[in-house]
């Protein structure tokens, strides 16, 4: 049977499929502008609906960093498991998950266990010791401010000086307590009542958290794949597969650094609480959690938990004070030099002046988080941009010894996915010499022969 073709007359309608990409962009623009504008508009609100978002999401940011925490050993712990049930059960694939919730749920357990231990040993010690404080406080006060009245009246420059300063301190310290602390007592009970409320947002926050991270350690492999997913369909294998080493590589340096650092400053508590109960100093306690706290912080950390140390120590005896100076400059180059190397070792490969740059960069932007997390987060950065920098060199086609100048080794495993495209990078044109006569003449084009 013959088919016939039916031609479209010039008078009938057309639809320019092509249109339809320009148009949906244009489109696209269009509704992202007028978001934006309603955005600044409302700028207030949107802040508010942000805020109650991430409150409300709070535990599992809770839950996702005691995932992280906890993970390492889940993983220890799921290996020896494993082992166990695989040599007895029938169905390996149905051991491997009963071990893994096995030890998720040991793992969390231990952890609760861990905190309230903490809670109960740790926060009475400490809540005497500032009770004691606040109690000793004036006496010592007293105490150290006749100590210094008598060392001055018993040389007259120092007297001079001392009066010259008290002059001119006196009154701005007077009206700082009149006016800063008496008339502003509906405002420190306001922070006390934002206190107490945050105090139960923060038990909320850990108790949600911990059924989160449950559930997080169990179905870990579920959400990586989910993820991988994600890239591969945003962006090209190759880039894909480096990104997801990457981020392997990231892992493992936050992983030392953030769990290494842990561990070190848990032992430096400890032997710090062992030092102060030897050199008999008061507030052993409430001493032996500041240093093991601040010492989370790189190169600031030891300064910033000694000196508040040392004045609790100093207003109660001056030559305790110095033993305890000394204690802690022995116990700082201790760590800096035989302890924190074997923990945490080399593994953020981060030369000394950028670790400071960082710490100094994080703790000016963020606060505390930036001093805790600077060096890690800039870690990861410095080797990306380092890899990324190396690799667009190895495809400059550059000579190998300006490559052995600027210290840029050859790659190791030649099969590595790489972030750029080697066809971005082909080898250079040459150039061959064709005779004229070789060369076919141009096709003429279309149009009217008429002349």
């Amino acid at each position: 049977m013959k088919t016939t073709k039916k031609r479209r007359t010039s008078g009938s309608p057309s639809v320019r499929y092509d249109l339809f990409p320009r148009a949906l962009a244009a489109f696209l623009v269009l509704a992202c502008a007028i978001v934006f504008y309603f955005i600044l508009l409302n700028f207030d609100t949107v802040q508010r609906f942000f805020e109650n978002a991430f409150t409300a999401i709070g535990p599992v940011f809770t839950g996702l960093i005691f995932a992280y925490l906890l993970n390492p050993a889940v993983v220890m712990l799921e290996k020896h498991v494993s082992k166990l049930l695989t040599r007895r059960a029938k169905n390996p694939a149905k051991a491997r998950k009963t071990a893994r919730v096995i030890s998720t749920f040991v793992t969390v357990i231990a952890a609760v266990f861990l905190i309230a231990l903490l809670f109960v040993l740790v926060v009475p010690e400490v809540a005497g010791s500032v009770t004691t404080i606040a109690g000793e406080l004036p006496q010592d006060m007293d105490e150290f401010t006749n100590r210094i009245n008598q060392k001055v009246q018993e040389n007259s420059r120092l007297s001079t000086l001392y009066g010259l300063v008290s002059q001119y301190l006196a009154e701005p310290l007077e009206n700082w307590v009149n006016s800063g602390i008496l008339n502003n007592a509906s405002v420190w009970m306001g922070y006390l009542a934002s206190g107490i409320v945050g105090a139960f947002n923060l038990v909320y926050n850990l108790c949600v958290g911990l059924i989160i991270c449950f559930y997080l350690l169990i179905g870990k492999e579920r959400f990586m794949r989910q993820g991988g997913k994600v890239l591969y369909v945003l962006l090209k294998p190759n880039r894909a597969e480096w990104i997801l080493r990457r981020l392997n590589g990231a892992n493992r340096t936050f992983s030392s650094a953030i769990l290494g650092k842990i561990l070190d400053s848990i032992i430096i508590g400890m032997i710090c609480f062992i030092g102060v109960r030897i050199l008999q100093t008061p507030y052993s306690a409430l001493i032996a959690v500041i240093v093991g706290v601040t010492n989370l912080i790189p190169f600031f950390g030891p300064f910033i938990g000694a000196i508040p140390s040392t004045l609790l120590v100093l207003m109660h005896d001056p030559m305790k004070a110095l033993y305890f100076v000394i204690f802690i400059v022995v116990l700082q180059q201790f760590d800096c030099n035989i302890l924190d190397p074997k923990i945490v070792g080399g593994s953020i490969g981060l030369p000394a002046f950028w670790s400071l740059f960082a710490c100094l960069l994080g703790g000016g932007l963020f606060g505390l988080l930036g001093l805790l997390l600077g060096v890690p987060t800039f870690a990861v950065l410095y080797n990306l941009c380092k890899e990324l920098i190396d690799e667009r060199l190895r495809f400059s086609k550059l000579p190998p010894e300006t490559l052995d100048k600027l210290g840029i080794k050859p790659e190791l495993d030649p099969n590595a996915p790489s972030f750029f495209d080697f066809d971005d990078f082909d080898e250079e044109q040459t150039f061959v010499e064709v005779p004229l006569s070789q060369i076919p003449d141009a096709p003429e084009p279309p149009g009217d022969n008429t002349t």
